[in-house]
C-alpha cells in the first residue's frame, strides 16, 4: 500500500512539474536572498538528482547500441556543434553587444543531455538502449566538453573559470551517475527496484529545492525589461529548434522511428538544472536569464515538439 501512494504521488509530481517549476521560481524570487543563503545546498542536491536518475541505468544497455555508432556520431555534431553555433549566431545578431546574455545561451546549448529524455522516449515507444547511451557519453564528456564550448564562442568577451566549471560538473553529474550505475550493476538491480520508487519523487522535490535556491540568488538582479521579453522569445525559439534539427538529421540518416525518437528527444533536452546551478555559480545573474526561461518550458516545449514533430501513427514504424 505504501509503495503504491508513493508511486501515485510520483505520477502527481510528474504532471505537475511545469506549475512546480514556475512555481520554484516565483518562491525563489520572493524569498529573494533569504533562499539564497542556501546555495550551498545545490550542488548536492543536484547530485542526489543525478544519482536518481542513473540508477536504473545498466552498462549492458548499451553495449549492442555502441556497435552501430553512426546515431552517436552524428548526435555529437548536433548536440555540441550545431546547437551551441545556432545559439551563438542567434544572441549575436539579435542581441549584440549583450555578453552576459550571448553567454547564458551557448552555456544552455552547451551543457549534457537532460537524464529525464528518457522518461518523453518511453511515452513516444522510442529506444531506450539508444537514449541511455547518448546520455550516458554525453554525461561523461561534459565537464570537459561544456567549458570548452563556452569558452570557444564567449572566452574572448568574459573570464571562465574552466577549471572549476570542470569540477562542478563532474560532482554534480559523473560522479553521481558512476555511483548509480554501480549501485545497479553490483546489486543486480535489486536495489534500484527496492528504492527507485522513493528516488523519483525525491528528486523531484530535490529539483524544486534547487529552483528555489537558484531563482532566491538571482531574483534581485531582475526586473522588467523588453530585453528580457526578446531573450525569452530567442531561448524558446532556440529550444523548439534543437529538437526540429535532430528531427531533420534522424530524417538524414534514416533512423527507423524508435531511434528517432530517441535521437529527436536526447538532441533535443538538456540538463538545464545543472545549467542553472553553473549559471549561478560561474557567471553574472544576467547570464541566468535565459537559463532560467528554459528550465521553466522544457518540459512544456519537449511535449509539443514531439506532439508534432513524431506523430503517434507513425508509431507501427518502431519495430
Amino acid at each position: 500500500m505504501g509503495r503504491s501512494l508513493i508511486s501515485e504521488f510520483n505520477a502527481a509530481l510528474e504532471k505537475l512539474m511545469p506549475f512546480l517549476t514556475l512555481s520554484g521560481l516565483i518562491i525563489g524570487f520572493l524569498l529573494g536572498s533569504g533562499a539564497g543563503r542556501f546555495s550551498a545546498f545545490a550542488v548536492p542536491l543536484f547530485a542526489f538528482m543525478t544519482f536518481s536518475g542513473t540508477i536504473n541505468m545498466n552498462v549492458s544497455d548499451f553495449k549492442h547500441t555502441v556497435m552501430h555508432p553512426m546515431p552517436i556520431f552524428m548526435f555529437l555534431i548536433v548536440f555540441h556543434l550545431i546547437q551551441p553555433f545556432t545559439a551563438w549566431t542567434a544572441a549575436s545578431l539579435l542581441l549584440p553587444g549583450d555578453y552576459q546574455i550571448a553567454t547564458g545561451l551557448v552555456l544552455l546549448y552547451s551543457i549534457p543531455v537532460a537524464v529525464s529524455s528518457s522518461i518523453w522516449t518511453n511515452i513516444f515507444h522510442g529506444n531506450i538502449p539508444l537514449n541511455i547511451t547518448l546520455i550516458l557519453i554525453d554525461t561523461f564528456l561534459g565537464p570537459v566538453v561544456t567549458p570548452l564550448i563556452v569558452k570557444i564562442f564567449c572566452g574572448a568577451e568574459i573570464t571562465i573559470n574552466s577549471a572549476s566549471m570542470f569540477m562542478s560538473l563532474v560532482w554534480m553529474i559523473v560522479v553521481p551517475s558512476c555511483l548509480g550505475i554501480a549501485v545497479n550493476q553490483i546489486s543486480g538491480g535489486k536495489i534500484p527496484q527496492k528504492f527507485s520508487p522513493i528516488l523519483k519523487p525525491a528528486s523531484k522535490i530535490a529539483l524544486f529545492c534547487v529552483i528555489i535556491i537558484n531563482a532566491g540568488k538571482i531574483g534581485h538582479s531582475l526586473h522588467f525589461d523588453m530585453l528580457y521579453v526578446r531573450t525569452g522569445l530567442i531561448t524558446l525559439a532556440l529550444c523548439f529548434t534543437g529538437f526540429f534539427i535532430a528531427n531533420i538529421f534522424a530524417g538524414i540518416i534514416k533512423l527507423p522511428y524508435d531511434q528517432k525518437v530517441s535521437f529527436v528527444f536526447s538532441a533535443g533536452m538538456r540538463n538545464i538544472s545543472a545549467a542553472l546551478v553553473i549559471a549561478i555559480t560561474y557567471f553574472e545573474p544576467r547570464c541566468s536569464i535565459p537559463v532560467v526561461i528554459g528550465i521553466s518550458f522544457q518540459q512544456l516545449l519537449t511535449s509539443i515538439s514531439g506532439k508534432i514533430l513524431l506523430k503517434p501513427e507513425t508509431a507501427t514504424q518502431k519495430k
